[in-house]
């Protein structure tokens, strides 16, 4: 029988590792001891409790983030670090030879500046700060070193970039300076809650602890209403968010690596009552929860994916897992019963025909029990980089465990062949003659592999509980839930709906439709009133602001996602310029190779490189220039902590400071973000511009909205900031997208805002696989759904020159140059040329084709724009203009018949996304972005 062991985490230890290194190292590595000791005093400790700290934990986050470097005295190897000439590099690279860097805007006069603002912001609390919180404050393990240990991870960097937004980009090691200080300070602290708490002295044993639940795409896009899609999905992010909070109580958030929890609202949500509401940084200030200052849309989107990863201490690991998975589940069934008691407060339950409640309440259990499942898998450390080598025995070369495994062994022949003895930092090493290396932590990337693999065989292999209803029945109450076809009904039909509307309130909003409803479905329906708002006291009713109001499908149409839906109306109330929507799902390329390192960039691009102020070359990458280092330099980087946790905040930047400005710029409802997965609802006549606007951000272009104001600047390849955030000096703080070595791609679905909306979510979805599987990834496809039932799809890729002609004809449009009739009258001119018996099909083979083929098809396009001039004609430099876009874009394509069907595609979904377009659109207030 499984017996739990005590779960105890020294507080007071976590925090002085963390505290190790303070934030400007870089700028004075040779007086940072002192420095940090500074701080640690700051933070309530003693000398004596400062000098506690092994090192152990550093060593190994050092060697799983760096490289064994050459010894500086030796090799003359010195890297200085101003941020002006050696810039902070972007972790992800920039997808070429060259580095994507960023510099500082000016380099710190004196290091003693900067250590005076970090000291000055550092949020070490007082004990009259600590409000209701109890322990004794010199309690190892009590509440309140936790409080001060949560405060410096949740808010120094934030303070400290938001004082002086150079902080935001201070390497953790000048001589590979793509992983920040931040990060650093983050795995080594969470590495020391990896040593035995009555030891801390002693060996660090980590472990890799992954985390999934399911189900969740098809769970999300079973809704009748945009609430039920926005509820699917906030309630997998909810429960994500429980199951982490679960673990952060018992050893912090900084062990969680991916996703970023810094700056998340729904996880500090679920800390606001247990700790935020109950501190305080400086007397007389508000507590922490006021001062982050979250407003309800932005703690009610949900943006949590559905798996994480932690480094867990070896010991606990199991029980971890087991404690995440229950803390989950007693979650949903908190949220269950909250539902079913509700809906029996409000007699929707009782007797019905032949289905009598207590049936209806067993079914409700069973179901509820049969929903969630949680998979988890823990993957010790080995003790030895020969041991994680090892590990790789009988993996293929080229899946992800040999892949890492390679990348690992060449750093390896670097350190302990490659390099002149002399010069091998013997920190490194385990022999005399510096020939095998002492540290477990570069085989960081392998042992992740495995973890990855691992659970990916759990989840194959996982149990489940089938239904078991037994003998034959029939009748209304055998009926099938309506959105998911699986579930036997709890919930719905029409005695119901019209006990929801006796009810009054808010229970015929819910229940405007007779369908039936199992337990899950009817869960999504309500949890957000009986839990939510009554539980958390989370404000669903006002306006976008203070509340949560949810649009239907014609709001989204008429450009007003903020606005209540209320009832639907028919269709012929609906003025013809609101009638069709758009369903965007964006998903970032092989975002599994960035994970497990298969597409990092290679060493050449991150080694610091750099000339000085008189023109002289220096950096790290000068030392490795030698032709011994060639494989080396080629060398993808093996992924580490910092890598894996700055990819994960570049997602969580995109997700969480990108993803809603921009949908909202466009007038659209974002439904989920969460890292490089996007859902969002749109007007038709703007959904294609905001897909190129989200690829922007993602890629780290600037972005533009509507009306052509910069929502986005470019700091850097891969860097963004905004006028919205700004530091003291009122510099606009940039901060870490994917950058340009990385991409996405984009399903569009447009239909009448009639159509079943899970229908058109499903067509969203099925466009995203299509760009990537047949537009081949980097791109965008399109469903067009009829009205009248037909379905015609287009798309291109990004760079293919689609999107640019696209938008000349909608604006074209738009401005009046030409009708409305234009993009059919183009179809019908060129549609016979896609026929196999035309001329022009016969003549594909003959000399000469290709460029008769363009001059048929520009003379038809000029033809098309002569006859379908609009009341606002175009100057002939306007049409030519027009002419030769469109022409650009059939270019860039590989056959005739391909670039017909491309120009073909184009003015059906320009024609069906534009042919209710209306200058007097309604228009949403703009964006107020609340960054941090």
């Amino acid at each position: 029988m499984h017996t739990e062991k005590p779960m105890t985490t020294s507080w007071k230890n976590k925090l002085v590792a963390y505290l190790h290194d303070p934030p400007s190292k870089a700028l004075d590595i040779p007086a940072h001891k002192e420095v940090a000791r500074t701080l640690l005093r700051q933070a309530g400790f003693t000398d004596e409790e400062a000098d506690t700290f092994s090192g152990q934990p550093d060593w190994a986050a050092s060697a799983a983030d760096r490289l064994p470097f050459p010894s500086s005295q030796a090799s003359g190897l010195r890297c200085h670090f101003d941020g002006v000439h050696n810039c902070f590099h972007h972790p992800l690279g920039n997808g070429s030879k060259s580095a994507a860097t960023l510099p500082l805007p000016g380099e710190f006069v004196t290091a003693e500046i900067a250590q005076e603002i970090e000291q000055t912001i550092q949020p070490a609390i007082k004990d009259e700060g600590f409000g209701a919180l109890p322990d004794d404050f010199h309690d190892p393990s009590g509440q309140r070193w936790r409080a001060q240990f949560f405060a410096h991870w949740r808010l120094w960097a934030k303070h400290a970039a938001e004082r002086d937004c150079r902080f935001g980009f201070l390497p953790a090691d000048t001589r590979i300076p793509d992983h920040t200080i931040w990060s650093h300070m983050q795995v080594v602290s969470a590495l020391a809650g990896c040593a035995d708490p009555e030891h801390p002295s002693g060996p660090v044993k980590p472990a890799f602890l992954k985390v999934q639940i399911g189900p969740v795409q098809d769970f999300i896009a079973q809704a009748r209403s945009i609430r039920d899609l926005w509820s699917g999905s906030y309630l997998l992010s909810w429960l994500m968010a429980s199951g982490l909070k679960a673990l952060s109580a018992e050893i912090g958030p900084d062990a969680v690596i991916f996703p970023n929890l810094r700056g998340q609202p729904l996880f500090d949500l679920h800390w606001r009552d247990e700790l935020w509401n109950r501190i305080r940084i400086a007397s007389g200030a508000v507590n922490v929860w006021e001062s982050l200052d979250w407003q309800p849309r932005e703690l009610l989107t949900p943006n949590l994916p559905n798996v994480f990863l932690a480094i867990v201490p070896q010991t606990r690991a199991g029980d971890l897992g087991r404690m995440i998975a229950d803390s989950m589940r007693r979650e949903w069934h908190r949220i269950a019963d909250a539902v079913w008691e509700d809906c029996q407060a409000a007699g929707l339950t009782a007797d019905e025909g032949a289905i009598q409640e207590s049936e209806r309440k067993a079914r409700f259990d069973s179901q509820v029990a049969r929903f969630l499942s949680v998979s988890w898998q823990a993957t010790p450390w080995p003790d030895t980089l020969t041991e994680s080598l090892a590990l790789a025995d009988g993996f293929a070369a080229e899946m992800p465990v040999g892949q890492a495994t390679k990348n690992v062994q060449r750093v390896v022949q670097m350190a302990t062949q490659q390099m002149e003895e002399d010069h091998r930092d013997k920190r490194y090493y385990t022999t005399r003659e510096r020939d095998q290396l002492n540290n477990a932590g570069l085989g960081w990337a392998i042992n992740l592999a495995v973890n990855g693999w691992a659970l990916d065989a759990v989840r194959q292999t996982r149990d489940f509980a089938a239904a078991a209803q037994g003998g034959w029945q029939a009748g209304v109450h055998c009926q099938k839930d309506s959105l998911n076809g699986r579930d036997e009904m709890v919930a719905g039909g029409r005695e119901w709906c019209e006990r929801a509307g006796k009810v009054g309130n808010f229970w015929p909003s819910l229940f405007k439709h007779d369908d039936f409803l199992g337990a899950a479905t009817l869960i999504k329906r309500v949890w957000h009133r009986a839990y939510l708002e009554r539980v958390w006291n989370l404000k669903m009713d006002g306006n976008r602001e203070q509340g949560f109001p949810m649009p239907n499908t014609r709001g989204i149409a008429g450009h007003t996602p903020y606005e209540d839906g209320g009832t639907d109306p028919t269709a012929d109330n609906v003025p013809a310029d609101e009638k069709y929507f758009a369903v965007l799902a964006l998903d970032g390329d092989e975002m599994g190779k960035w994970v497990s390192g298969e597409r990092a960039p290679k060493f050449s691009t991150q080694l610091a490189d750099y000339k000085d102020g008189s023109g002289q070359r220096l950096g790290a990458k000068v030392y490795f220039e030698r032709p011994e280092f060639n494989d080396f330099l080629e060398t993808p980087r093996p992924v580490s902590p910092g890598y894996h946790l700055q990819f994960s905040e570049a997602l969580s930047n995109f997700a969480l400071l990108c993803a809603r400005p921009i949908v909202e710029a466009f007038d659209g409802r974002l439904v989920y973000a969460g890292g490089d997965d996007v859902l969002a609802l749109l007007p038709a006549d703007t959904a294609l511009a905001c897909a190129s606007a989200l690829r922007r951000a993602f890629t780290g272009q600037t972005v533009h909205d509507q009306d052509d104001k910069v929502l986005f600047e470019s700091a850097a390849p891969g860097f963004l900031r905004t006028h919205a955030w700004t530091d003291n000096l009122s510099r606009p703080i940039p901060f870490l997208v994917p950058g340009p070595a990385t991409d996405c791609s984009v399903g569009v679905a447009i239909a009448h805002f009639k159509a079943p909306l899970q229908d058109v979510i499903r067509q969203a979805q099925a466009a995203e696989k299509r760009a990537k599987r047949e537009l081949g990834r980097s791109a965008l496809a399109v469903t067009l759904l009829k009205h009248s039932g037909e379905t015609l799809h287009w798309g291109c890729q990004w760079n293919s020159g689609g999107l640019d002609a696209y938008q000349a004809v909608a604006d074209a449009l738009a401005k009046e140059w030409v009708s409305g009739k234009f993009p059919h009258r183009l179809v019908e001119l060129l549609e016979p040329y896609v026929n196999a018996k035309s001329g022009l099909a016969k003549m594909e083979s003959a000399t000469g084709f290709n460029q008769q083929a363009q001059q048929i098809i520009e003379a038809e396009i000029r033809t098309a724009i002569d006859r379908q001039l609009g009341d606002k004609p175009p100057s002939e430099p306007e049409r030519i203009r027009l002419s030769q876009t469109l022409l650009d874009y059939t270019q860039k394509l590989p056959c005739v018949q391909c670039q017909i069907s491309g120009i073909i595609g184009l003015c059906q979904t320009a024609s069906f996304a534009n042919r209710t377009r209306s200058d007097q659109r309604k228009s949403n207030e703009p964006y107020s972005s609340h960054t941090r």
